[in-house]
């Protein structure tokens, strides 16, 4: 069969500009790839603000002042608090590793006598020690290596939130300008967007509502839960003369993602060690607090901030959550969850077009 040479040219001229195009979206985004992070933030932040810019913007009529007012108090209320909070923890994590470094080099006797403040738990690691005599050596080299791990994981991370806290003024500087062009051009930025992909308007319409839903429900049903609880938490250990305690608030509100045992991995421990040292008072007072007001506050705060409106079983969002922090770091709380959306309106398609499209056709009658 020949080719006409016309035909030959159009299908030569179409595979070249096909990867030409290909060859330039792949600059662009490599271009743009070393502040992915940034646009990823600007727009998750931009989702969520754009109300309150809305509002002010229906009064005020002026876009660039309306912005502005809002980044100023988004500045002023959210991110002047949290880089105080975030310098706070970078120190009592340094004080801690300074507290954990020597015991990497000491034997179990020298760690033992430094455990004579605490009467009972010098005590009870006595009698232990005595019964494990024989095995002393072996469990002295397997403590060093879990504590040598220790202190290696945790000089990593203090390395990088050091480097954090050192990009995090021109991080800052760059999301909050793009931030306010989000805000003053997202509508116009969001229809572009959908109306380069392919499908009817309706079922896109529905992909954008159902990661708005999962957003929603991502920072009101558990980031905004788990605040709640890393904030309550520190109350009690800042009123119980817990040391480091907004260290163990961080760690608390971290394990509020965690199914089944939660914040108690964190609480648990505090009261197990404040019995030990004798404050009985203060332990029973954590575990009262802890136990009946932390541990439960997901059980009525979630369905009241989103209602289940997700209708998205809690394992997929928390996996979600737990494979996107794992890939991209704290972003991945949000970005997670967006490409879990994305997934599941493919689902959707496949099934409302695919499936009912197989389930329509008709077979030919194999007998005739």
């Amino acid at each position: 069969m020949k080719i006409d040479r016309e035909t030959f040219y159009h299908k030569v001229g179409l595979f070249i500009s096909l990867l030409l195009a290909f060859l330039i979206i792949a600059g662009f985004v490599y271009l743009l790839s070393p502040l992915f992070s940034i646009i990823c933030w600007a727009g998750i932040i931009a989702f969520f603000i754009y109300p309150c810019y809305q509002k002010i913007y229906q009064k005020l009529k002026r876009k660039n002042l309306s912005s502005f007012i809002v980044l100023f108090f988004l500045i002023l209320f959210v991110i002047g608090p949290f880089s105080a909070i975030l310098f706070n923890l970078y120190q009592q994590v340094l004080s801690i590793l300074d507290w954990v470094k020597p015991i990497t080099n000491q034997s179990l006797y020298d760690f033992i006598e430094r455990l004579k403040d605490y009467p009972k738990i010098y005590t009870f690691f006595t009698k232990l020690l005595y019964y494990l005599q024989p095995y002393l050596p072996q469990i002295q080299e397997k403590i060093a290596q879990v504590m040598s791990s220790i202190l290696q994981a945790g000089v990593f991370s203090i390395t990088n939130l050091a480097k954090f806290l050192f990009s995090f003024g021109f991080q800052l500087a760059f999301t909050i300008l793009t931030l306010h062009y989000f805000l003053i051009d997202g509508e116009k930025v969001i229809q572009e967007i959908v109306s380069l992909i392919p499908g009817k308007n309706q079922e896109k319409q529905k992909m954008l509502q159902r990661i708005g839903l999962i957003l929603k429900g991502v920072l009101y049903g558990n980031v905004l839960t788990a605040f709640i609880q890393g904030i309550l938490a520190f109350f009690i250990y800042s009123v119980l003369g817990i040391p480091h305690n907004l260290f163990w608030a961080f760690l608390t509100m971290l394990a509020s993602f965690i199914p089944a045992f939660g914040t108690f991995l964190i609480w648990g421990p505090l009261v197990a060690y404040l019995f030990l040292v004798g404050s009985y008072i203060k332990a029973v007072i954590l575990l009262v607090f802890c136990g009946v007001i932390i541990s439960n506050l997901d059980n009525f705060l979630k369905p009241f901030l989103i209602g289940g409106k997700t209708k998205i079983h809690n394992l997929l969002i928390f996996f979600s959550v737990l494979g996107g922090i794992v890939k991209f770091g704290v972003l991945g709380i949000f970005l997670g969850p967006i490409i879990l959306a994305l997934f599941l309106s493919i689902i959707d398609i496949y099934k409302t077009h695919l499936i009912n499209h197989l389930d329509s056709f008709t077979y030919p009658d194999q007998s005739e």
